[in-house]
């Protein structure tokens, strides 16, 4: 029950061995786009993959060949949804959530801050990471769309072009 037979384990060695050779080789071909930050899309692909890695190493009614298949087709998923994301705008707004504005000169925007569950207390901790003293001398704090948050220090708000595509509520989109 605790310890499998030797052709198990050496069935598993080899399987994770070339399973391993074959995901850098997938990863390579596909692009660092495939191992970039993680918005949803991305986490799904990401989590299936590990659970498809391990399958094909674990399973003894996977065949490695198939795994591998497997493995490649997400990829190529992924490629050709983060092709047409950059291609197509009205595409890239269905596989991906927009950046929402947090924080507006100094000012907390309470109902977006709600609908994106996020407390005041965790904004400030990454205003203060950023090395700033006050969240009132802040221009504007962005909830991007892999989840990390952008400080923006030079303000104010209505000067920032880097602004355009963020969701404002409150001001203009």
């Amino acid at each position: 029950m605790f310890i499998g037979s030797p052709d198990a384990f050496l069935r598993i060695l080899a399987a994770t061995a070339i399973a391993y050779a074959a995901v850098i080789m997938i990863l390579r071909i596909n692009g660092k786009r495939s191992l970039s930050k993680l918005n949803a899309f991305d986490f799904i692909v990401t989590i299936a993959l590990g659970s498809t890695l391990a399958s094909t190493i674990l399973s003894k009614s996977a065949k490695l060949v198939e795994g591998i298949l497997a493995f490649a087709a997400l990829l190529a998923m992924q490629f050709i949804v983060s092709k047409a994301s950059a291609h197509w705008q009205r595409f890239a707004k269905l596989v991906r959530s927009e950046p929402k504005l947090l924080l507006r000169d100094g000012e907390f925007l309470d109902e977006a801050l709600l609908n994106e569950r996020f407390t005041r207390d965790e904004v400030i901790a990454e205003i203060r990471k950023e090395g700033h003293g006050r969240y009132e001398d802040i221009a504007a704090v962005v909830l991007e769309s892999d989840g990390s948050l952008s400080v923006l220090a030079d303000g104010p708000c209505d000067s920032l072009t880097v602004l355009g595509p963020v969701n404002q509520p409150g001001g203009e989109t």
